[in-house]
Parts: structure tokens; C-alpha cells; sequence
């Protein structure tokens, strides 16, 4: 089966608009169409995973980024201190 590259890439990007704005329609459309073999349906469905795929890792980013603000970080504590010369331990 060939694809037509406009219908398969206006597809995806409803797909993907559609999945950002109002994920509730885009779930109905994605379970009506199914396995569909026309090329702007399959162009919607891969849009609207897009979306998800890349939602999903923002939301994970978001959690670690939270999570490393909640650990402790060292000071600067004696020879370490910037204002202090280069030292040689012994």
C-alpha cells in the first residue's frame, strides 16, 4: 500500500492537535477508526500517540525534577571554599 504524504501528515497533525486539546474526542475517534487503512486515519492515530509519548515524558522529567530538588546539596565547607587556596593533603 502506498501513502499519500499530504493526507497521512494532515492525519497526524489533527491526530495531534486534537489529542493536546480534547483528548476525550480523540480517544473516541481513535477506538471508531480502529485499524483503518485510509491514510489520513493512520496519519491520526500516529499523531495522537505522538502526543501521548511526549506528554508522558514531560510529566516523567517534571516528577525527577522534583525529586532532585528535595536533595540535600553540600556546602562549602573548610578547604573546599572557594576563597581558599589550592591544598595538597599529606
Amino acid at each position: 500500500m502506498t501513502y499519500s504524504g499530504d493526507a497521512v501528515l494532515e492525519g497526524f497533525n489533527s491526530g495531534y492537535a486534537i489529542e493536546k486539546y480534547r483528548p476525550d474526542i480523540a480517544s473516541q475517534i481513535n477506538n471508531s477508526i480502529g485499524e483503518s487503512q485510509i491514510d489520513f486515519f493512520r496519519g491520526f492515530v500516529a499523531g495522537s500517540q505522538q502526543y501521548i509519548k511526549e506528554r508522558t515524558q514531560s510529566k516523567t522529567i517534571g516528577k525527577l525534577r522534583d525529586i532532585t530538588r528535595q536533595i540535600p546539596r553540600p556546602t562549602q565547607k573548610g578547604k573546599d571554599r572557594p576563597d581558599k587556596g589550592f591544598e595538597i593533603d599529606r
